[in-house]
């Protein structure tokens, strides 16, 4: 067995089995029970690590993209080789079921794969092209608890192609699967391993981080008011010429037109449990709110619940919610729901054997859009209000929120108001007629919110390292493939 293998897994056997008392706690959601207890960095030791970055990126500057890109594949197949390892730590430290969490260490070992194929030019003319570009130098990256792989590497893979070193900065509630990863990164990268650094620790040492002024840019993945605290900690920086990445959620919502058949009613609310179920309710791309003409809202409600009632946990990675806190803003929203003059429908807790946060999905049936619904749950709880009118009213009420700004959608059978709705929707993304809700809106197109939603984009496949390079100094190179290159 390689020795990266060996590296890895004795990592996972000590981790599950010894506790560093006083550390940071690492729970399991299914259960509740106490998984590791992790020393946490502090500014001395995020100060040796960001150190350690800028030396090893001015170094890592001066390789080829073709040598960084190489090694990024070294990496991915090693992604690929302990897949089920990585899968195990997201499912125990994450709550994922086993097939979603390996559904995201293949998607998090393609991403690097597919930023070298996205970065690349066409050859033209018999021309070999390339651009040159400055990196930026240390980027700062914080991932969320519900994609602990994935979304790190939408930002490493860019990153560390360009030309960039990283200080990782994981959810203190999934940090094994980071360490993990760093463990696979060290023996792919060996003489460039401090181009990626893991910091552990809470809100205090992420603050730290974006604060550090050897720290060049932040891409950061969470909730509104940390992307408000980043740009607060950014401000008061001396180092802070370049634009953070921001992704913070997404109060999403979607439309159901009364101009469509019976058959794309069904299909509509059948394509809104992926969205909605996915993860149990604990993406940023989640449909959280449902807009239904009156004339279709009985019979919505009716078919949903339904569906819900028969749907299959497994398929759409529905398990137990992330931890108590997750559980309590659930209670209080569907509390606050009844309020506003809503009822709820299912959402009690379940397996209460053990002290895992197990929920039933929720639907709230509002008699209007209300205050209530400007507020993001991140957690199984759908919102189902009425409208009246025409397509603009409908399209008014999805674009309400202040953070409703990365997805919404329409099902509708109009292109009238398809068209309306396209051009005014003011999400980052918008998807008409989807058949997984508002759960996958990129495309191949960039990802990335507007408003209260987020800054920037991630995932750019025309472009992946514009976001991290300077905007300055390019340097376009062409050369003659045909041209024999052997006088080294």
């Amino acid at each position: 067995m390689p020795q990266v293998a060996d590296e890895l897994f004795s990592f996972l056997k000590a981790t599950l089995s010894l506790h560093h008392k006083g550390g940071m706690k690492v729970t399991a959601p299914e259960d509740g029970r106490l998984v590791a207890e992790l020393a946490s960095d502090g500014a001395m030791s995020l100060d040796a690590k960001v150190k350690e970055a800028k030396t090893a990126q001015i170094k890592w500057a001066g390789e080829s993209q073709a040598k960084r890109a190489s090694m990024l594949e070294v990496l991915s197949a090693a992604v690929k080789k302990h897949r089920d390892a990585l899968a195990g730590l997201i499912h125990l430290e994450g709550g994922k079921t086993a097939k979603e969490a390996g559904g995201e260490v293949d998607g998090s070992a393609d991403v690097l794969l597919k930023t070298i194929k996205n970065a690349s030019y066409a050859e033209l003319s018999g021309m070999l092209r390339t651009k040159e570009r400055p990196p930026i130098g240390v980027v700062g990256l914080i991932t969320s608890f519900n994609f602990p792989l994935a979304v790190a590497n939408w930002t490493l893979a860019p990153a560390l192609l360009a030309g960039n070193s990283v200080i990782w900065k994981p959810s203190e509630k999934t940090p094994l699967t980071a360490l993990a990863f760093k463990a696979l990164f060290d023996e792919a990268f060996g003489e460039y391993k401090d181009l990626l650094q893991v910091i552990i620790g809470g809100r205090e040492i992420g603050s730290g981080m974006v604060s550090h002024e050897g720290v060049d840019m932040i891409s950061a993945t969470g909730s509104v008011g940390m992307g408000k605290g980043i740009k607060a900690d950014l401000a008061k920086k001396k180092n802070n010429a370049v634009k953070p990445i921001l992704e913070l959620g997404g109060n999403n919502g979607v439309i159901i037109s009364e101009k469509m058949s019976q058959a794309h009613l069904e299909f509509s609310l059948a394509s809104l449990l992926n969205s909605f179920l996915g993860t149990t309710g604990q993406r940023c791309t989640n449909t959280r709110r449902l807009i239904v003409h009156a004339t279709l809202y009985g019979k919505a409600v009716a078919i949903l619940t339904q569906k819900i009632q028969s749907f299959n946990w497994e398929e759409f990675g529905y398990n137990a919610l992330i931890d108590e806190d997750a559980f309590r803003r659930f209670e209080k929203a569907k509390q606050d729901a009844v309020t506003e003059g809503g009822s709820i429908v299912m959402g009690n807790r379940i397996h209460k054997e053990n002290d895992g946060f197990y929920v039933e999905p929720a639907l709230a049936l509002m008699p209007a859009h209300g205050k209530i619904m400007e507020e993001e749950t991140f957690a199984p709880l759908l919102f189902i209000a009425p409208y009246e009118g025409d397509i603009d009213a409908a399209i008014a009420l999805v674009n309400l929120p202040a953070n409703a700004g990365l997805v919404n959608g329409i099902y509708t059978q109009s292109q009238t108001e398809a068209d309306r709705f396209a051009s005014g929707n003011q999400a980052g993304h918008g998807v008409i007629n989807s058949p997984k809700g508002t759960g996958t809106p990129a495309f191949d197109m960039g990802f990335g919110g507007n408003k209260a939603s987020g800054e920037g984009e991630i995932l750019n496949s025309v472009d992946p390292l514009r976001a991290f390079t300077r905007d300055t100094n390019f340097t376009r190179v062409a050369q003659n493939k045909d041209i024999v290159m052997d006088q080294d």
